[in-house]
């Protein structure tokens, strides 16, 4: 009796020596890592936020006691069984081979880590001989090493306790640990109900986006990756090709802004940037309270005629925080603040925190990791849509969802296969898992156009091949979502939306990577996937030009239920009914807040300071990034615009000495925008600049037969 005691306390003792190690290093990363906070704003954390760090450092340390209790738990086993024959324990031996055993453990559950979500480790190489075995054999071997093992572990271990304690004893004292093991590793289905008889009900909504999605690069839009073998072979959206072949394919649909948040409140509210005063993503609290008062959002509409509203996503549909827009259930991570970001900061310098509690334990033990990218991942969301589906089935009422991913947002990490599904194999490079991302350069440079200038083509290619790995990935959650819709009853009676907020450039001529920045291209970062599934219209393609303004007014249209009038988008629901023949509608747009001033041929454009030089935190605006007062109408006065029509593109773009620079150019002749013919075609020129100056300064949209007063010019003049 008196060798259990010691065989306790030395294996806890090992095992806490571990587990102080990890501490340690944690605080010693924090204290001189600069990787993720090398900026103003890492300098403010440590002058003036010093006690929330101390705070949020302490409070991890539950986390590392519960891993004592447990991990002494299953360490105790084989300690037990080592030292089983000794008459004589010697503690330090005991507590050596627990420190050993912890240290192994470790290694297996990394070793897990970079099997499910590679982008956690970096672009090291730790794991990655996993990849060495043969295709073939892989299945095999990752079955053995990551389901068949672990469940040998446990069952040695609860055949250890119960020959040593006796059944009862080892069920009460391993409950827990049974309990964190069933949830950790069962994925839970939704508890099926007997959906009730939609017919006769209203029509219900669900959009679901991807942030980032471009609209030329999905499978229906004629778009096929450089490498299309293996798993790959299927293309980047077989699911939603194959949805597409019944629905309303919109080619050419421009989002007014390519900026999450302004993006968002434009399609839901169906406004410009200038009637709804978001024109960047840094607003300050009064200007949120401007918003909600000044905009009617679809989701406030449908919601006063008895709709269920939902927002349902990961980081990138945090903005829903910030402005509810009219939904009443929402379930994503929280809007980006500066405490958000110190506590991550802190959580991933604690790594046993994704590493042991990412799973439904570790979300209700520590809740702010809901609130970050790395956890609240498209699997999830996914869940939660398939969960709540089977719910709303049986109720019967109609609702409207907006389903909002982060599957192609920068850095484009998704997990194994995607991010290795379009990319070439002998690629070995530091954007093998994703986009090496500094995002100190990003915060606090202003070099970066010729940076990203500089990238060798191999980078850029694996660049563009992680990025169609990110749109498998989403394609994959529309098609699990469209297969509970239709095993839940309800596919039937469901308008399906899919499309994005707005795109990516991708190293197209004239820019580099990012979005909102500039018009110098063809301008995918503005072009945005659009398509609508209604029931009962057959499928076809709608080349003409809309604007995501006319998606709200559209759906409504589809619903039978009456528009507000402050609302600047149109219906082209007679186009989906065949009530009206469609025509190209004019596309306006502005650029988002300037992390990068592209250079404009010719044109020297007003200086502004890098995103830490232009914001700080507000303390009375739950810690939010906000534009210091001197920088708002700066920002807004640097802004380029665009008009677009079927044929013909012009940019305005101020200059420094407070003018305006406008270049024109023909788009079937120039896609890329590389040719400016502002001085070879003045008679398109004038009207053109009337039409986008009167839209700037007047803020009147002017449709495209009053532009021209009549047919569009050609390319040549007549």
């Amino acid at each position: 009796m008196a060798g259990k005691p010691r065989l306790w306390v030395a294996t806890a003792a090992g095992l806490l020596l571990f587990l102080a190690v990890e501490y340690g290093l944690a605080i010693w990363r924090l204290a001189h890592g600069s990787a993720e906070m090398d900026n103003k704003y890492s300098q403010l954390a440590k002058s003036e936020f010093r006690s929330f760090l101390i705070g949020e450092n302490l409070r991890v340390l539950s986390a590392y006691g519960i891993l004592l209790v447990v991990g002494t738990l299953l360490i105790l086993p084989v300690t037990g069984t080592v030292f089983r024959r000794r008459a004589k324990l010697n503690r330090w031996l005991v507590a050596g081979t627990a420190l050993v055993t912890a240290g192994v453990m470790h290694v297996y559950f990394l070793m897990r880590l970079v099997h499910s979500r590679p982008y956690f480790m970096g672009e090291g190489d730790f794991g990655r001989q996993l990849e060495m075995a043969p295709g073939a054999f892989r299945p095999f071997l990752d079955a053995t090493l990551f389901v068949v093992l672990p469940w040998l572990f446990v069952g040695y271990v609860l055949f250890w306790w119960f020959r040593r304690i006796g059944t009862k004893g080892s069920i009460s004292l391993l409950l827990p640990v049974i309990f964190a093991g069933v949830i950790y590793s069962f994925n839970r289905e939704p508890q099926r109900q007997v959906p009730k008889d939609q017919a006769g009900k209203p029509m219900n909504v669900i959009i679901i986006g991807s942030d980032s999605l471009r609209g030329d690069r999905l499978g229906y839009a004629g778009y096929r990756p450089a490498r299309m073998e293996g798993a790959g072979a299927a293309g980047v959206s077989p699911r939603i090709d194959e949805w597409a072949k019944d629905a309303i394919r919109f080619g050419r649909c421009y989002t007014p802004v390519a900026s999450t948040l302004e993006s968002g409140v434009t399609i839901m509210s169906s406004t410009y940037p200038h009637t709804n005063g978001f024109r960047q993503m840094y607003p300050d609290k009064a200007q949120v309270e401007a918003t909600r008062k000044a905009i009617h959002p679809i989701a406030t509409v449908l919601g006063e005629k008895g709709y269920d509203t939902a927002a349902i996503g990961d980081w990138c549909a945090g903005y829903y925080q910030l402005m509810p827009l009219g939904f009443k259930d929402i379930s994503v991570s929280n809007f980006d603040n500066f405490k958000v970001y110190m506590s991550q900061a802190v959580i991933l310098a604690h790594f046993v925190v994704p590493l042991y509690f990412d799973n439904e334990v570790g979300y209700q033990l520590f809740p702010q990791i809901g609130s970050f990218a790395q956890f609240v991942n498209p699997e999830i969301v996914t869940r939660r849509v398939e969960e709540k589906l089977a719910k709303q089935a049986a109720t019967g009422r109609p609702f409207f969802w907006h389903v909002h991913y982060s599957c192609n947002h920068i850095p484009y990490r998704t997990a194994d296969p995607y991010y290795k599904m379009f990319a070439d194999p002998a690629y070995q490079g530091v954007n093998k898992t994703g986009l090496d991302f500094d995002i100190n350069k990003f915060i606090g440079g202003t070099d970066l156009e010729d940076k990203l200038k500089a990238l060798p083509d191999s980078e850029i290619q694996q660049i563009r091949a992680l990025y169609d790995g990110c749109t498998r990935s989403f394609d994959d959650c529309v098609g699990r979502i469209l297969d509970a819709l239709k095993r839940d009853g309800l596919a039937d009676n469901t308008i399906v939306v899919v499309t994005a907020d707005h795109g990516d450039d991708l190293f197209e001529p004239g820019v580099t990577l990012g979005h909102g920045l500039g018009f110098n291209g063809s301008d995918p970062c503005f072009h945005i996937p659009m398509a609508i599934r209604v029931p009962g219209t057959k499928g076809t393609d709608i080349p003409e030009q809309i604007r995501s303004i006319d998606l709200s007014p559209t759906l409504l249209d589809l619903l039978g239920v009456e528009r507000p009038g402050m609302w600047e988008g149109h219906s082209v629901a007679p186009w989906i009914r065949g009530e009206a023949p469609a025509e190209d509608r004019p596309y306006y747009g502005e650029t988002s807040l300037p992390w990068i001033q592209f250079k404009v041929p010719g044109v020297e454009r007003p200086p502004l300071p890098p995103m830490d030089g232009m914001s700080y935190i507000d303390r009375d605006f739950n810690y939010q990034f906000v534009l210091l007062p001197e920088y708002p109408e700066r920002v807004l006065a640097a802004k380029q615009r665009c008009l677009r029509t079927r044929d013909w593109k012009i940019v305005c773009t101020p200059t420094k000495d407070g003018g305006r620079h406008f270049g024109l150019f023909h788009i079937p002749t120039d896609v890329d925008s590389r040719d400016d013919l502002a001085d070879k075609r003045p008679e398109v020129l004038a009207p053109m600049k009337a039409a986008l100056e009167k839209w700037m300064d007047q803020h009147q949209e002017t449709p495209i037969r009053e532009i021209f007063g009549g047919a569009e010019p050609g390319s040549q003049p007549s």
